[in-house]
């Protein structure tokens, strides 16, 4: 309302998008606020601010918890209420459907919420009455067992990857600028002007009028009397403090960038990243992209188990990706435009890939369903998520 007064007083647009972005902030609590649900003899009816349901009892397989882990000071999990319509496939139900209410509250002293637990009791009764459970067995789904969701780790590895591939495209680009400023030469009178600090660096006498350095993680300033030859410069800090009002400069121009600001006491070189930090940056996202997809391997191997089987941990595929950064990291450092150029960059990575298969061997192996008898001694065989 305060925004809708405001762009009726003012007539600035910037108002209506502040109007529509609070009220669609609002919309979501309020919908959770006026929610209500209920249980009777012909099955749950959910009504929220934005749409009502209702499905009945025969049409639902089974009734859930799904449980989600908080570890905040004052609590340990909350659990919902989930209901499984008819029509899956292999056991484990068809579309599932999660309650707004009941909703239960586990405190670190694991004090559990015996209005929650009353209600998911009732509930079940009235299925067992009037529709026809799959099961006895209360089913509690959490991001610990097989029935959790994978389509969130999968879309947080994909942006990864796309954010690697967008990182690995500049560092063509950026080992052969800077081959070009390393071999440039000073340009001289026989050079013609259309070249001038495109294929050579010229130089251009300044004066600093005043310095502006940052006081935070801002950028610092020099600024340059008369605006010549440009009105600013963005520099380090450092520099900034280094530099004085009237200090007589020398500006380095190629390619239309000041490359150097000399002085009587002070020298300031523009700050190239080296490409073979942005190859390894590139790599670095690789590997991390790779825990969430290591996390979608192990439920996509656990999806024809029962949904409440706690799930392998993923450590070995970590331990992999650890493996993998030890020589990967380094390589791509070091060289990372001349891979398979010489007999160094072609062993190196073709060892390493080596190094990482037998790893992925190795996770691929500790993270296999095993059967109660294959448990050794201390081992234990795979237990359901407690209720």
């Amino acid at each position: 309302m305060a925004a809708l007064l405001l762009w009726a007083f003012t007539g600035l647009d910037v108002w209506s998008a502040v109007a529509v972005l609070s009220a669609a902030a609002a919309l979501a609590p309020l919908n959770k606020a006026v929610a209500r649900v209920r249980a009777d003899t012909h099955g749950v009816h959910s009504h929220t601010l934005l749409r009502r349901r209702s499905v009945r009892w025969s049409d639902i397989a089974d009734l859930q918890v799904r449980l989600k882990y908080v570890q905040k000071p004052s609590l340990q999990d909350v659990r919902r209420l989930v209901v499984v319509r008819r029509g899956g496939q292999g056991g484990r139900g068809g579309r599932k459907w999660t309650l707004p209410l009941p909703v239960g509250y586990t405190t670190q002293q694991r004090i559990q919420d015996r209005d929650f637990t009353d209600k998911l009791e009732a509930f079940r009764e009235l299925h067992r009455r009037h529709g026809t459970p799959e099961s006895s067995h209360l089913v509690v789904v959490s991001n610990r067992t097989a029935g959790s969701g994978w389509a969130g780790s999968l879309l947080v590895s994909v942006l990864l990857l796309v954010l690697a591939g967008a990182a690995a495209y500049t560092v063509p680009g950026t080992d052969a600028y800077l081959r070009d400023w390393r071999s440039a030469e000073r340009c001289t009178a026989e050079t013609p002007a259309a070249e001038r600090g495109e294929t050579c660096w010229t130089t251009v006498p300044a004066v600093i009028e005043y310095t502006e350095p940052s006081r935070g993680k801002g950028a610092s300033w020099l600024y340059f009397a008369d605006a010549r030859p440009m009105e600013r410069l963005s520099v380090r800090r450092e520099a900034a403090e280094a530099f004085h009002e009237g200090d007589e400069v020398e500006l380095t121009v190629w390619r239309g960038n000041v490359k150097k600001v000399a002085g009587e006491h002070h020298t300031w070189h523009e700050y190239d990243a080296p490409p073979g930090l942005t190859a390894a940056s590139a790599a670095l996202l690789v590997l991390i992209a790779g825990y969430p997809a290591a996390r979608v391997l192990v439920r996509v191997r656990r999806r024809r188990r029962p949904e409440d089987e706690e799930l392998p941990p993923v450590l070995p595929f970590v331990a992999v990706l650890a493996g993998t950064a030890l020589w990967l990291l380094p390589l791509c450092y070091l060289h990372p435009t001349t891979l398979f150029a010489t007999r160094l960059t072609t062993v190196w990575p073709l060892a390493g890939a080596l190094v990482s298969l037998a790893l992925f061997t190795w996770a691929w192996h500790a993270t296999r369903f095993r059967e109660p008898e294959e448990s050794g001694p201390g081992r234990g065989a795979m237990a359901h998520h407690p209720e």
